[in-house]
């Protein structure tokens, strides 16, 4: 009897401490659910805010007439932009391509920032600038009209913020009823908002740049496929099955290539070679690198070794990032004795056996031609005499650095420090102008510039 009592009571025991946790489960699921949706509803008002801070600062600038003013509430339209940016890349649209808002917000913040820059160097604002902003205050009234549409319907429950509403997966009809209006609005602003040309890193006529170096004829898959097998490091003469898996169309068309080992279906390298000319524009080799068998100095002589059989020449490396027991060297071709930065190679090696396992030329392939190196106005010592007295400078040399519109400057760069911290400075070789301050700060992964 006593032993019958003892079960049961470790019976009912059980049993409770099943129900609580249980409901410890879901109570924490529910407060993590909670949780998640707070921060997609805080996302989404905090967009409202950024547009409608952006539509506010865009009418004040084209008002004021103080310049000091001006300068202040176009930079503050280049920080409300990108906020807006980060606020709408946090809200969970599933697969939705929110590309046009993303794009209005890089070009309007980065133009209102080039304005900005413009007026503090005095520099005279065209007609057609003013003209752009003016477009720019006007898509955004009425993308903040859409917005504010899109709240009320929140606050007046035709689209509920319920559990889970704006969540993939969790409300899937709400869910995508939000998504879809998003993706409503993104496509007004398509139509609407025209396309912008200016010096900017987000100019369309900076994404459609065409390639320098993508020379010759067209070639045919199988072409491609010869080609593919010869450029990657293959000292144990694997045997790889190679197919064109896809043709990709953008700046540069190319064949995808996949290599796949002999009697087996997954891919082991994946491969991009131009339609034109045949140019090699990236490939990967996906296998796992087990331990570090090689040092540093090695593996950047092997990448240099192998950019050098494939062609490309005067190559100088200038950075490193180790992970996972591979190490990617940056190289920048050197002319004569400048330095172009706009001309780079990234080469990945493996630390284990020093196989180059990735490789991307897209850079190099984008900008690479002969410059015209034009007489350096401003001689070295008169650079040097500049930072004794604010850095101790360890190397001088003359570089071209692309600027915000990928054209490109012709400067010297400073390699100096201050107290233990390492400063790359950027110096006009033309006018003197500083034209850019890099911090370098050195990790266990490599070298890194902010």
């Amino acid at each position: 009897m006593k032993r019958n009592y003892v079960l049961w009571t470790l019976l009912v025991l059980l049993v409770a401490l099943a129900v609580f946790s249980l409901w410890s489960m879901k109570s924490k699921a529910y407060s993590a659910e909670n949780l998640l949706e707070a921060g997609y509803q805080k996302a989404f008002y905090n967009l409202l805010e950024n547009v409608n801070n952006i539509n506010i600062l865009l009418s004040k600038g084209l008002v004021t007439s103080s310049e000091g003013q001006r300068i202040m509430l176009l930079t503050s339209v280049w920080h409300e932009a990108e906020k807006a940016r980060s606020n709408l890349s946090s809200l969970p649209l599933g697969n939705r391509d929110m590309t046009n808002m993303q794009k209005y917000f890089a070009q309007m913040g980065d133009f209102s920032h080039t304005i900005a820059e413009k007026i503090a160097q005095t520099q005279t604002v065209t007609q057609r600038e003013w003209n752009i902003l003016r477009q720019f205050k006007k898509n955004t009234q009425n993308l903040n009209r859409y917005l504010r549409e899109l709240s009320d319907d929140v606050a007046k429950g035709r689209v509920n913020w319920e559990k889970g509403s704006f969540a993939m997966g969790m409300s899937r009809r709400v869910g995508q009823v939000m998504a879809d209006k998003f993706v409503a609005i993104d496509q007004r602003l398509k139509e609407e908002a025209p396309t912008i040309t200016y010096d900017g890193p987000f100019s369309d006529h900076v994404e459609e740049i065409k390639p320098k170096a993508i020379t010759g004829s067209l070639i045919t898959e199988q072409e491609a496929v010869e080609i593919g097998r010869k450029f990657i490091d293959n000292p144990r003469n694997v045997r790889y099955d190679v197919s064109v898996t896809a043709r990709t169309k953008g700046t540069i068309d190319a064949y995808t290539l996949s290599f796949r080992r002999a009697g087996t279906n997954d891919i082991d390298i994946a491969m991009d070679v131009s339609r034109q000319g045949g140019h090699v524009l990236w490939f990967l080799n996906s296998r796992n690198v087990e331990q570090q068998k090689i040092d540093i100095k090695t593996a950047v002589e092997k990448a240099k070794k192998f950019i050098a059989a494939r062609g490309y020449g005067n190559m100088e490396p200038t950075g490193s990032l180790r992970e996972n027991n591979t190490i990617t060297v940056t190289f920048a071709y050197k002319q004569d004795d400048v330095l172009v930065y706009p001309d780079f190679v990234k080469v990945k090696v493996a630390m284990d056996n020093g196989d180059v396992v990735g490789f991307d030329a897209l850079g190099y392939l984008t900008n690479h031609t002969e410059r015209k190196i034009p007489e350096f106005k401003i001689s070295e010592e008169e650079v040097r005499g500049n930072f004794e007295k604010r850095l101790t400078v360890n190397r001088i040399r003359k570089v071209i650095i692309p600027d915000e519109a990928l054209k490109e400057i012709f400067c010297y760069e400073v390699d100096g420090r201050l107290e233990d911290e390492r400063y790359l400075v950027y110096i006009n070789a033309q006018n003197g102008r500083e034209e850019r301050i890099l911090k370098v700060v050195e990790t266990d992964r490599g070298t890194m510039t902010m």
